[in-house]
């Protein structure tokens, strides 16, 4: 191009330069100048008519034919768009064999814009989710798969959590489903759905096992408890009333852990809807508040509570009791005596939230991931010590994700721990004037 351009203007000085020295000769030079420049002039918006209906034609194969200059332009022109029409070719090339591959894969993939409206969707998305290609491609997402844990999850912007959901395509199937960042920062996701049925038929073998176990345990406990108690009444003699004691703490070990492990299955089972009341989750609190004084006795713990009255919830009051009562007893259990635990329900950012805190020794962070698993302990020895069964952070997980809530746990070794049981905003109730004054 430097070099066309370079030749174009000896060019146009040697042209100068001729019609000068003829001009002069003749007396015309003004003239003679003028009509060069006019029919440079001319030429060139020759080239650019040209140029402009080439471009509307979009026909790469007849190039416009000229000199200098506009050779090259052309010729670069002509280039450019022969690499872009191969580059284009070589993009619809990947594109259909992305498409081609997600296409063939086993789990539903469904683009989404910023406003969750389907975008794309592969053949597994027909499959489980149910979905019509063209008919749902530009709607919401949300208003096809009605589930109120994925509108949950679709609320919140970002990687989503998983939820399991049953499929809209069979309900005898089950999904786990989760929302992925894929279109940068124009807020785009993909929905990813995954069928989880045998492992869900497996998950179901084993939470009948568990449950039919602990139900019959419960009946053999109950009579070796009715025995112990009239024995440890009669004897007198400390050699036997010690062994008696130790028996009578062990069954009413086996018999709460028997019942923690119904009420988990029952949770994990997830089959009854949440009931439609509105839960004074101050009056619970206070209540929750007063079990632990009498549980720490003679340690003294101090027990702060700075509740909203105003502010409800709805959802299972004797669920909402175990999860939050759980945390509060566990903090009592696992902190030294005259330590100070502080429990709160308040309006947060993101919605309404319980929060207990307390200023114990605190937790080591490869610890906390693992909290909420079945029979994890931090310190086994400590935690048989205290009565726990190793499964009130499961059967708390279980109850907040009933309730579409999260559990966020922050600890720092030396200086206590922290629990939030976060609830979405649609779970809030404000409790009525009048049931405040009954209360009252």
């Amino acid at each position: 191009m430097l070099r066309a351009w370079r030749n174009e203007l000896i060019f146009v000085a040697l042209i100068a330069v001729v019609l000068g020295l003829v001009g002069q000769a003749t007396g015309f030079r003004t003239w003679l100048l003028a009509g060069g420049a006019a029919i440079y002039l001319g030429w060139h918006i020759v080239n650019l008519v040209r140029l402009q209906r080439w471009i509307a034609r979009g026909d790469r194969f007849h190039v416009p034919m000229s000199a200098g200059v506009w050779e090259s332009v052309f010729d670069g022109l002509q280039a450019r768009q022969l690499r872009t029409r191969r580059q284009r070719r070589s993009l619809i090339r990947t594109f259909a064999h992305i498409r081609e591959v997600a296409g063939r894969l086993p789990d539903a993939l469904v683009a989404l814009d910023n406003e969750n409206r389907i975008l794309w969707f592969n053949t597994a998305a027909h499959r489980l989710l149910g979905l019509k290609r063209p008919d749902d491609v530009g709607r919401s997402v949300a208003d096809l798969l009605k589930h109120p844990l994925l509108e949950d999850s679709l609320a919140v912007p970002g990687m989503g959590r998983s939820v399991e959901i049953p499929a809209p395509a069979n309900a005898a199937w089950v999904l786990s489903a989760h929302l992925t960042p894929a279109f940068g920062e124009d807020g785009g996701r993909m929905l990813v759905a995954r069928d989880i049925t045998p492992h869900h038929a497996v998950d179901q073998v084993r939470r009948d096992f568990i449950t039919n176990v602990s139900h019959e345990l419960r009946t053999p406990i109950t009579v070796f408890r009715g025995f112990l108690d009239p024995l440890r009444a009669m004897t007198q003699i400390a050699d036997i009333a010690r062994p008696l004691a130790l028996m009578d703490e062990q069954a009413q070990r086996m018999e709460q852990l028997a019942n923690d492990l119904l009420a988990l299955s029952r949770l994990e089972l997830g089959r009854r809807p949440l009931p439609d009341e509105v839960v004074s989750v101050s009056d619970l609190l206070k209540v929750i508040v007063e079990e632990a004084g009498v549980l720490s006795g003679e340690q003294g713990h101090r027990l702060n509570l700075n509740a909203d009255p105003k502010l409800g919830l709805r959802g299972d009051r004797t669920e909402l009791y175990s999860a939050i009562s759980n945390l509060v007893f566990n903090a009592v259990r696992h902190t030294a005596a005259g330590t100070a635990i502080d429990v709160s329900w308040q309006w947060a950012e993101d919605g309404p939230c319980v929060t207990v805190r307390d200023h114990g020794a605190g937790i080591a962070s490869q610890h906390i991931p693992h909290l909420t698993e079945r029979f994890y302990r931090v310190d086994p020895g400590r935690s048989r010590d205290s009565g726990g069964t190793g499964l009130g952070l499961a059967i708390t997980k279980h109850v907040l994700e009933r309730h579409g809530a999260d559990l966020r746990i922050a600890s720092q070794q030396g200086r206590g721990s922290t629990f939030v049981c976060q609830f979405p905003e649609r779970l809030a109730a404000e409790i009525e004037p009048e049931r405040e004054a009954r209360r009252a």
